[in-house]
């Protein structure tokens, strides 16, 4: 029988295109760059065409390359899953998930539903994460979360995730010393008073900050940068000043005053997101179906 690529070696292979470098692709194996290369060249040899193109300028993927590639992934998907699938029927490992949180979204909402879960599925074993979006993304593209839960992006390519619409939150202004006398708050009215926001690397200090300053680029607003939902309602119930927050949030903290509609309605779409063929495939839909069936509104 004519020798195969072994597990490693297509494994290698995989990681050089994540990295584009020999060097930085064999530090992530923990094996020699010497080592490494010599695995390329092998697995070249095997495959009968040349994988990568070489030269004094750096390396990358040769057109027979770039079409080896997703062969090469659904193998080793494909025997991933044939482990995980094995390991749970023989009942050798519990079904583990591991789960961004957006940390604008707020993950105590998601804590109080994980433990309804295990009540019902005390066979899993579920960790949440804390991240915002730059690393909530990162870490899905690298396995190392299965699902992340994080407000709809509209400036990322998505195209190979596959995405699940779990509610739509509406934000609020809260304010519980300034918005005495107040019905509703105007663009205005929010500009004029301290506005509590996140730090600028965050999903939700974009976003915000195009909504109050309506478009405009060069809105300087005044207030403290906090870096979650939890911290600047604390924040606003000791000092003079307001945040946009989203209503179920406050629902979840039993807070039912203190706060008052957006004159502009502000809403956005919560959504789960999670690789395209995960080998967990089957597990995390059971995570996802058994909330979207019971309560997305305790989220």
């Amino acid at each position: 029988m004519k020798e195969l690529p072994t597990m490693q070696e297509l494994q290698s292979f995989i990681t050089y295109n994540k990295t584009g470098s020999f060097t930085l692709a064999a530090q992530s194996m923990n094996i020699t760059q010497s080592a490494f290369s010599a695995q390329m060249k092998k697995l070249e040899r095997l495959v009968g065409v040349k994988l990568i193109s070489r030269s004094t300028r750096g390396s990358r993927l040769t057109p027979e390359g770039e079409l080896f590639l997703p062969e090469a992934e659904q193998v080793l998907d494909t025997l991933e899953r044939a482990i995980q699938s094995i390991r749970l029927a023989s009942k050798v490992e519990r079904p583990i998930l591991n789960i961004g949180v957006l940390r604008s979204l707020g993950d105590i909402r998601l804590n109080g539903y994980v433990s309804h879960f295990f009540q019902n599925h005390p066979e899993f074993s579920v960790s949440i994460y804390d991240m915002e979006e730059e690393e909530l993304m990162l870490d899905l593209r690298e396995n190392r979360i299965d699902i992340a839960l994080l407000y709809l992006p509209n400036n990322k390519d998505m195209s190979a995730y596959e995405s699940t619409a779990l509610r739509e939150d509406e934000f609020v202004y809260y304010a519980p010393n300034i918005i005495d006398g107040m019905e509703v708050a105007s663009l205005k009215a929010i500009q004029q008073q301290p506005l509590l926001m996140y730090p600028p690397k965050y999903f939700m200090y974009r976003t915000l900050k195009n909504y109050v300053g309506n478009g405009q680029q060069n809105l300087h607003i005044r207030g403290s940068r906090l870096s979650n939902p939890y911290t600047m309602i604390d924040y606003c119930q000791k000092n003079k000043s307001g945040c946009i927050v989203a209503r179920q949030i406050l629902n979840s903290l039993n807070i039912n005053d203190g706060f008052i509609p957006l004159e502009k309605p502000f809403k956005l779409q919560v959504c789960f997101a999670f690789k395209k063929n995960n080998s967990k495939s089957e597990t995390m839909h059971t995570f996802m179906d058994y909330v979207h069936s019971e309560s997305p509104a305790r989220l």
